[in-house]
């Protein structure tokens, strides 16, 4: 799942991300509104935790423009005034709902969680491959009916794959859809990932694997045995 954060507190942004990245979501940020509103046009995001006051203009026009152009994802506000009346145009513009700052970090997180699910009549919420299900609003791995723990860029990787199974995801892909970097050939954390993730899938029985294609990428692909 992806999140897209609209803030220009570069600082507040940097908070935002990486709460939810702790939840094992992606997360896409956007210093203003029409930065914004391209990557919500192209993207299709589970949620959008925007910043009430950006420097090109004020949230709710750009809420009521992506609800004019029929993009439904759920939209939470921050918002640092208390006047009622600004939040309560926000949510008559057509966000869902509204957090005050300085935000409180499980809160947030409880209500990001809260936010994904009520858009989840849109979505997939779960996913399934052979006996390995990831419940996408719960953020939890089941392999054969158990849980199975995992990190959250380990959830990532799954879910990515998961939702391209039987086919070949390249590691440039993996580094920009699951671990949010540009393609470096240096860096390991795609093979390191996989192999850990690999093993607990191993380990807890699963009827599917993640099998490296040399010089393309990987693939969620059946046990053969």
């Amino acid at each position: 799942m992806r999140i897209l954060v609209v803030d220009d507190d570069a600082s507040m942004a940097l908070i935002a991300r990486r709460l939810l990245e702790e939840e094992g979501y992606g997360v896409d940020v956007a210093a203003d509104g029409e930065s914004a509103r391209l990557l919500a046009l192209v993207n299709d995001y589970d949620a959008i935790v925007l910043d009430l006051v950006l420097p090109d203009g004020n949230a709710i026009p750009l809420i009521q423009q992506l609800r004019r152009e029929g993009r439904q994802t759920p939209i939470t506000v921050l918002t640092g005034t208390t006047d009622k009346a600004v939040t309560v145009r926000a949510l008559d513009a057509g966000a869902d709902d509204y957090l005050t700052k300085p935000i409180e970090f499980d809160e947030f997180k409880a209500r990001m969680r809260a936010l994904v699910r009520r858009g989840g009549a849109r979505r997939t919420e779960t996913v399934t491959a052979g006996n390995v299900t990831l419940n996408r609003l719960a953020r939890e791995v089941l392999v054969g009916g158990a849980a199975v723990r995992v990190t959250p860029r380990e959830l990532g990787l799954l879910e990515h794959l998961l939702l391209h199974a039987g086919e070949v995801v390249t590691r440039t892909e993996l580094l920009e859809k699951v671990f949010d970097l540009t393609f470096d050939p240096g860096t390991n954390v795609v093979d390191v990932t996989v192999g850990r993730l690999r093993r607990k899938l191993r380990d807890a029985g699963a009827t599917v694997e993640i099998e490296a294609r040399r010089g393309l990428g990987f693939v969620l692909a059946a046990v053969s045995r």
